[in-house]
């Protein structure tokens, strides 16, 4: 039987693993995008959708009431249930994301993809139109990155095969992205060091 201890030890594990260039060159791409009054994108499926709307919600008012700055500008593309669902209806589940970025992405924004396989076909689908149209694409996988880890402008792998490890291990790296936007933008991280 699975033992907190262990659960936690292989979340540990995982987060240790996770590369913090890839992390410091998110924000760094958020700061530019922020820079460029572009917008950022994000887009998951099932618990990697909530973390996708977990992101929008912090990004759009954390750093922002942290420093002074203006809001950064974010859109979660699984956050209009009418019409994700139309278009998984009457288009193709496949392109319930894609479709979206063709209305609404433009060169010069970003879009954060995330999931733990790496493999979701409409996840990659919103990949490939995001770069189409010049938008810089950040990955949060797990497992070893899938199709998207060659996809990707900047990958960000979890390089665990638990699903609810994975996800967990992308809440942890949003909140530090989040924290590092405060301090990129003047404004005082909320995180204490243990």
């Amino acid at each position: 039987m699975l033992t907190w201890e262990q659960y936690v030890a292989g979340l540990t594990s995982a987060l240790q693993r996770v590369d913090g260039k890839a992390v410091e060159a998110l924000v760094q791409a958020i700061v530019k995008v922020h820079a460029d009054d572009k917008f950022i994108y994000v887009c998951g499926n099932g618990g990697s959708a909530a973390t996708a709307s977990h992101i929008i919600n912090d990004l759009v008012k954390a750093p922002a009431e942290a420093s002074g700055c203006r809001p950064l500008r974010a859109v979660g593309l699984a956050d209009c249930v009418s019409l994700m669902t139309a278009l998984a209806n009457d288009v193709e589940y496949k392109q319930m994301f894609s479709k979206q970025l063709e209305a609404l992405g433009r060169e010069g924004d970003l879009l954060i993809a995330i999931s733990g396989s790496g493999n979701s076909p409409n996840i990659v689908e919103a990949i490939n139109v995001a770069k189409a149209k010049g938008m810089v694409v950040v990955g949060l996988t797990g497992f070893a990155g899938g199709k998207m880890k060659d996809l990707c402008d900047i990958h960000i792998n979890v390089p665990n095969t638990s699903f609810g490890q994975i996800e967990d291990a992308h809440l942890v790296i949003e909140h530090v992205m989040v924290e590092m936007l405060k301090e990129a933008f003047g404004g005082k991280c909320g995180a204490e060091i243990a």
